[in-house]
């Protein structure tokens, strides 16, 4: 479960150090505090694991502009520390603007490794087809969202997110927003017009 939380978060290259980076930090707690033991859900097992990768890629860093006065380039093998930032934040505000069901969904099933979705499910009191029904909507929920973060501006792919996927009415929307109506409008149409013509030189 570890495993694929950390392959998840955008450090597949070194998912084995950040676990046991984690396991030697649980270990530490337990021996000053012998009440205390690790969180097994899925929700608080990704929120270990961010902590880790944060304080790693804040090693990186510090440790980078030592190792460029020493001359080597960074190698194909590893990405850069603002890549794998990149890649975390990125997972992060795509479940933080998916619907809750289905952001359960995907975080439960990224924990899960080698599990059989029937057992997923269970887990999350479900049937097989209702979780298989509901991880496909958060998949291609996933896919949009991905794609508003890539493309647009980030007021604009809040925006779309919102509109897409908050449940909310777009008066709502503008209220929280501070934005009249008409303007809401027009900023919509206008991330609309990006990611068609995203869509148009992809296809080129």
């Amino acid at each position: 479960m570890l495993h694929n939380i950390a392959c998840g978060a955008g450090r597949r290259r070194d998912a084995d150090d950040v676990i046991q980076i984690l396991y030697a930090r649980w270990w530490s707690r337990m021996q000053r505090e012998p009440g205390w033991s690790p969180p097994e859900d899925a929700a608080a097992l990704f929120v270990c694991v961010k902590r880790v990768v944060l304080d790693e890629i804040a090693k990186e860093r510090r440790r980078r502009p030592r190792e460029c006065q020493r001359g080597p380039e960074p190698t194909a093998a590893g990405a850069m520390p603002e890549e794998s930032l990149h890649a975390f934040h990125r997972l992060q505000w795509i479940l933080a603007h998916m619907p809750a069901p289905l952001a359960e969904a995907l975080q439960t099933t990224l924990a899960a490794g080698r599990r059989r979705d029937a057992a997923v499910a269970a887990e999350l009191g479900l049937t097989h087809a209702a979780f298989t029904a509901r991880l496909f909507k958060a998949r291609r929920a996933a896919e949009e969202l991905a794609l508003f973060y890539d493309v647009l501006e980030p007021d604009q792919a809040k925006l779309m997110a919102e509109v897409r996927f908050s449940g909310k009415t777009r008066a709502q929307i503008a209220h929280e927003l501070c934005l009249l109506a008409d303007e809401l409008t027009r900023r919509w149409h206008q991330a609309l017009e990006v990611l068609e013509r995203h869509k148009v030189a992809w296809a080129l």
